[in-house]
């Protein structure tokens, strides 16, 4: 599928009917005004590839938050798992986000224990200036998302946020996503966008 909000354009420099170089450019379309953030947190680099993939595809800001626990990857099963499972939160950088400026918010998490990180339920604490805004839920997981998009959601309700859907993108255990629901993703943006 390709992406609505680009267009591409071929120059070639031809000189006596030969072709010497050709450039292509790409514009970027904005549909309206919408001002789009991502705001996520990531430790193995899954959510962190949709939501780069995302902010690029639609032209967002990206704010990528860092869980200062220091996860390894023993750590974050043994630890950080059982610390999502009781909704609890992390120490995380940084530790406040104003979305005051932006009319789409995006977040995402990874999923752990069936539910959202710990550092995912500090940004829900982290945001500010979110009342009225749009919002989309996204987590990424290798299984079943669990009650990641209902908590997500209603955190985000809590906030005065008005959220527009919920997206779980699954990854195999090689790391290959499901690319029917990462274009699911991006379409939901770029009709929101468009309206």
């Amino acid at each position: 599928m390709s992406e609505p909000n680009f267009v591409k354009t071929c120059l070639s420099l031809k000189i006596n009917n030969s072709i010497f170089f050709t450039l292509f450019i790409t514009n970027k379309i904005a549909y309206g005004s919408m001002r789009t953030i991502c705001i996520y947190h990531s430790e193995t680099g899954h959510t962190h590839a949709v939501m780069e993939e995302l902010a690029k595809s639609v032209g967002a800001e990206l704010i990528r938050v860092k869980d200062r626990s220091g996860y390894g990857k023993a750590t974050m099963y043994l630890i950080g798992a059982p610390k999502a499972h009781m909704g609890a939160l992390a120490d995380i950088d940084p530790d406040t986000i104003d979305v005051a400026g932006y009319d789409l918010i995006i977040i995402g998490t990874p999923v752990w224990a069936f539910r959202p990180t710990p550092a995912a339920n500090s940004i829900m604490k982290a945001i500010q200036n979110s009342t009225g805004k749009k919002v989309i839920i996204v987590c990424t997981s290798g299984g079943s998302p669990g009650e990641t998009l209902p908590i997500m959601s209603e955190r985000a309700a809590a906030l005065g946020m008005d959220v527009i859907s919920r997206h779980h993108i699954s990854f195999t255990m090689r790391g290959v996503r499901d690319e029917e629901e990462i274009t699911a993703l991006k379409r939901a943006v770029w009709d929101l966008a468009r309206s």
